[in-house]
């Protein structure tokens, strides 16, 4: 049991540094668009978001218009 829950909190810390880079980037992006009037695209190529990242800022940009 204190196995289980030692790599049960393992993931909660590795969940909660993932999302709070994904945070992180969301407001440098959001700081870029606000700053320099980029489009979102704009802002994720000067930042080099690709990928998964790219369609993550993109779903939280529109959740964060919502």
């Amino acid at each position: 049991m204190c196995k289980a829950y030692r790599e049960l909190v393992k993931d909660w810390k590795q969940e909660g540094k993932r999302e709070g880079r994904q945070e992180g980037r969301l407001l440098d992006v959001q700081n870029l668009m606000d700053s320099l009037r980029l489009t979102a695209e704009q802002a994720m190529d000067a930042l080099k978001i690709e990928g998964q990242e790219r369609e993550d800022c993109f779903r939280m940009l529109r959740e964060a218009a919502q």
